[in-house]
C-alpha cells in the first residue's frame, strides 16, 4: 500500500510475516515451548506462575500445573502429556483446567534433563548429564550411559537418534521397537571430527545433513558418506550468524535451519549449494536472547524470548523477473543539499559529505542490507552489511573519488545490486597552479635574501666557533689547574715522604708515621680524583644527582670527624638539567663550608636543609663557636672563593654569625 503525503514524500506500508506477542493470554513469558506433531498443538509453559497454554487452531486454553514446582517443560506424545523437571519426569493427567503430575521416574539430583524429543514411535527420549533415557509405550524405562553431558538430541529421516555431547562426541542410536528394555542401541561414535568445538545443540535436516551448534565455533555442518563424517560448512559470525554460541536448532518443512542464540534468531537456507543467513530479529529491530524455536504444521515458526513469543509465518514466495533499482537519493555537503549532479568539482570546504541511498523492492526496505566502499580514499574496503541507508565521510582531502554501493536482499529474493557515484573535490586556492607560481617567485626572492644573510651570518658563526674554542681552552686550563692544585701537591708530599722513609730506613730510624701520612694523602687524592671525574661526567648533569652526591659527601665527611649531621630535603627532586660548572661550584662551596665547620667551629651537630621552590636554597647551620669576620687572616681565601663561586653561577651567599654559624646559598635553576 502506497500513501502519498502532503509535502512529506511517499510512504509504503508493507505486510510483515513477523510479529512479537508480549502478552499471551495472561501467561507470563514462557520458559519453554514444544509442539505436538500428532495433535498439532503448541504448548507454552511458564515456570513463573506454573501455567500451561495450549494453542490449537489459533485458540489458546490455559491450564494450571498442580502439586510440584519442579516442572519447567511440557511435552505431548501419543501416550499423553509429560512434565520434565530438573531430575524427574512426570506423567501429566489433565482433569478440568489443571494438570496433575505423577512421577514416572526420578534420577540423581545432578543428572538433569535438557534435550527432549519424541521419536518416530511416539516415545519420549531425553538426554542429560549421565544418561540417554527413553519412556517406551508410556511406561517402560530404557537408559543408556553417556560419557558426557548432552544438551539436545535429534532424529534423522530413518528414525535414528543422534546425540552430540559437550566432550565432542557424536553418537548415533538405533531404535529396537521389539525390545523395550533394550530400546536404545548405540551404533556409531564419532569423536575426532568434533574435537575442541564443545557442541550445545543438534538438528538433522531433510537431507540427513547434521547441523551442530557449538559454544564458540558457530555451526558445524556434516554429512555421513560411506560411514565417514565429512564437514560441509562452518558458519560463524563472520559468515553472518548473529552469534557464534548457538543454543538451539530447528528444521522446517522447506529444509531451512533456524538457529537460536543470545543475540537473536537466524534462518539459514541453502541456495545453489551456498548457505544464505538471515538475521530475522536484527532485521526487525529486536535485540533479545532467543531460547527456543519450534515449527508447526503450517511452517510457522514460534520462538521464545524473555518477554513473550515471536511468531514468523511462512512466506508465499513467487518467482519474479523484477529487478530492484538501487539509487542515490540525496547528497549533502555539510548542511547543504547538492540538488543536481554536475561535472564541476565540489569546493574544498565541501569535504564533509553524506550520501543517502535506497533500493526499491516489493518487501520491507528495512530488511535490505547495504555495504559501501570509497575508491580514492586511504581505505577502500567494503563495509560490513547493515540496513543503514546513509553514509558520511568527514574531512575528505581534495581528489577524485568513486562511491560504490551494494544492496543485498534477504534470502536472495533478488540479485545483488551495485551502483557507482563519482565526484571530485577541488583543492583550496593555496594549492592551485597560479598560487604555486607566485609562491615560487617569492621563494626565489627569499633565497636571494637568504644568501646575503647567510654570508653575513657566516662571519658571526666563525666568531662563535672561536669563542667556543676559547671556552674549551678555558675549561682545559681549569681542569689542568685542578689537577695541579689538588693532585700535584698531594703527589709532591707523597714523593717527599717516600724519600724521607728511605733516608730513615738507612739510618734505622722509625718511619711508621710517614707511612700513615702517605696513606692519608693517598685517600685524599682518591677522593679529589673522584670529585674531578664526577664534575666532568655529563651523565651527572641533573639536579637530583648533584644533591644526592652533595648530601652523601656531607654525611660521610662529618661522621668521619665525629660530628652529627642531619639533612632535611624535599621528597621529590626534579631531574632538572644543570651544567658541570653549576654542579662543581655548588659542590665545592658546600665542601668548603663543611671544612670550615670541622676545622674552626668546634661543633657537634650540623643541620643541612635543602629546599627547591623557584630556585635552589641550601642552608648549613652548626652549633659551634661561630667566628669573627674581622679576625679572618688576611691571606685566607676560603670565604672569598665561596662568594666568587656562587656569584659565577648567578647566586647569592650569606653568612650569619650568631648561635653558631648559618650559611645560606640561593641559586636560580635553569628553565
Amino acid at each position: 500500500t502506497w500513501i502519498a503525503t502532503n509535502n512529506a514524500g511517499v510512504n509504503k506500508l508493507v505486510h510483515s510475516n513477523f510479529s512479537l506477542i508480549e502478552n499471551n493470554a495472561n501467561i507470563a513469558p514462557p520458559f519453554d515451548i514444544t509442539y505436538g506433531n500428532n495433535t498439532h498443538q503448541l504448548l507454552l509453559y511458564s515456570v513463573k506462575n506454573a501455567t500451561a497454554g495450549i494453542i490449537r487452531n489459533n485458540k489458546q486454553v490455559n491450564y494450571k500445573v498442580k502439586s510440584t514446582n519442579e516442572i519447567f517443560r511440557l511435552v505431548e506424545t501419543p501416550f499423553g502429556f509429560f512434565g520434565i523437571g530438573s531430575n524427574a519426569i512426570y506423567k501429566m493427567s489433565l482433569n478440568g483446567n489443571s494438570f496433575y503430575p505423577e512421577t514416572v521416574f526420578r534420577d540423581s539430583a545432578d543428572n538433569g534433563y535438557s534435550g527432549i524429543l519424541v521419536d518416530k514411535n511416539g516415545n519420549l527420549v531425553s538426554c542429560g548429564k549421565y544418561y540417554l533415557s527413553a519412556i517406551v509405550n508410556g511406561k517402560t524405562i530404557c537408559r543408556t550411559k553417556l560419557s558426557s553431558f548432552a544438551d539436545h538430541a535429534a532424529l534423522d529421516t530413518k528414525g535414528n537418534i543422534w546425540v552430540a555431547t559437550r566432550a565432542g562426541e557424536l553418537l548415533m542410536y538405533q531404535i529396537n521397537s521389539n525390545d523395550p528394555s533394550n530400546y536404545l542401541e548405540q551404533k556409531k561414535v564419532f569423536s575426532k571430527e568434533l574435537s575442541g568445538v564443545s557442541p550445545r545443540s543438534i538438528i538433522i535436516d531433510k537431507n540427513d545433513h547434521i547441523w551442530i551448534g557449538t559454544r564458540s565455533h558457530g555451526i558445524q555442518v556434516f554429512s555421513l558418506e560411506n560411514g565417514k563424517l565429512t564437514r560441509k560448512f562452518n558458519l560463524t559470525s563472520s559468515s553472518g550468524l548473529s552469534d557464534n554460541f548457538t543454543t538451539y536448532l530447528a528444521c522446517d518443512a522447506e529444509n531451512n535451519i533456524w538457529a537460536c542464540s543470545a543475540l537473536g534468531l537466524d534462518r539459514i537456507s541453502i541456495n545453489k549449494g551456498v548457505p544464505v543467513i538471515e538475521n530475522l530479529t536484527k532485521q526487525n529491530n529486536i535485540y533479545q536472547s532467543v531460547f527456543k524455536v519450534v515449527i508447526d504444521k503450517n511452517n510457522t515458526a514460534w520462538a521464545a524470548v524473555s518477554n513473550g513469543l515471536i511468531k514468523i509465518t511462512a512466506e508465499n514466495k513467487k518467482p519474479t523477473d523484477y529487478s530492484p533499482t538501487l539509487m542515490v537519493s540525496m547528497v549533502k555537503a555539510g548542511k547543504d543539499t547538492i540538488s543536481e549532479r554536475t561535472n564541476s568539482p565540489l569546493s574544498y570546504n565541501q569535504n564533509n559529505i553524506s550520501f543517502y541511498f535506497v533500493a526499491t523492492s516489493f518487501l520491507d526496505e528495512k530488511q535490505v542490507l547495504y555495504s559501501y566502499r570509497l575508491q580514492g580514499a586511504t581505505e577502500n574496503l567494503w563495509s560490513e552489511p547493515s540496513n543503514n541507508t546513509m553514509v558520511s565521510f568527514i574531512g575528505l582531502p581534495p581528489g577524485d573519488y568513486t562511491l560504490n554501493v551494494k544492496a543485498n536482499f534477504p534470502a536472495g529474493r533478488y540479485a545483488d545490486q551495485t551502483i557507482n557515484y563519482t565526484f571530485s573535490i577541488a583543492p583550496p586556492w593555496w594549492q592551485t597552479w597560479w598560487f604555486r607560481s607566485v609562491a615560487g617567485l617569492m621563494i626565489a626572492g627569499l633565497i636571494f635574501v637568504g644568501f646575503r644573510f647567510y654570508y653575513r651570518r657566516k662571519l658571526e658563526k666563525q666568531m662563535a666557533v672561536l669563542e667556543k674554542q676559547q671556552a674549551i681552552e678555558k675549561e682545559r686550563t681549569r681542569i689542568a689547574t685542578d689537577m695541579h692544585d689538588d693532585l700535584g701537591a698531594g703527589l709532591s708530599r707523597i714523593k717527599f715522604l717516600s724519600e724521607t722513609i728511605g733516608i730513615k730506613k738507612q739510618q734505622q730510624q722509625p718511619f711508621e708515621e710517614d707511612i700513615s701520612k702517605i696513606r692519608e694523602y693517598s685517600h685524599e687524592m682518591i677522593d679529589k680524583m673522584g670529585e674531578i671525574v664526577w664534575a666532568l661526567n655529563e651523565k651527572n648533569d641533573s639536579l637530583s644527582d648533584l644533591l644526592s652526591y652533595t648530601r652523601s659527601y656531607a654525611v660521610e665527611y662529618l661522621s668521619q670527624n665525629g660530628i652529627k649531621c642531619m639533612v632535611e630535603t624535599t621528597e621529590l627532586v626534579p631531574s632538572t638539567f644543570v651544567s658541570g660548572e653549576f654542579r662543581r661550584n655548588v659542590y665545592l662551596t658546600v665542601k668548603e663550608a663543611l671544612h670550615n665547620v670541622v676545622k674552626h667551629a668546634q661543633a657537634t651537630e650540623v643541620m643541612m636543609k635543602i629546599e627547591i621552590n623557584h630556585g635552589l636554597n641550601i642552608e648549613i647551620k652548626d652549633n659551634g663557636t661561630g667566628f669573627d669576620q674581622a679576625g679572618i687572616r688576611p691571606f685566607s681565601n676560603g670565604l672569598s672563593n665561596m662568594h666568587s663561586r656562587i656569584k659565577e653561577i648567578g647566586g647569592e651567599l650569606e653568612i650569619i654569625n650568631g648561635d653558631g654559624t648559618i650559611i645560606r646559598i640561593k641559586l636560580p635553576l635553569p628553565v
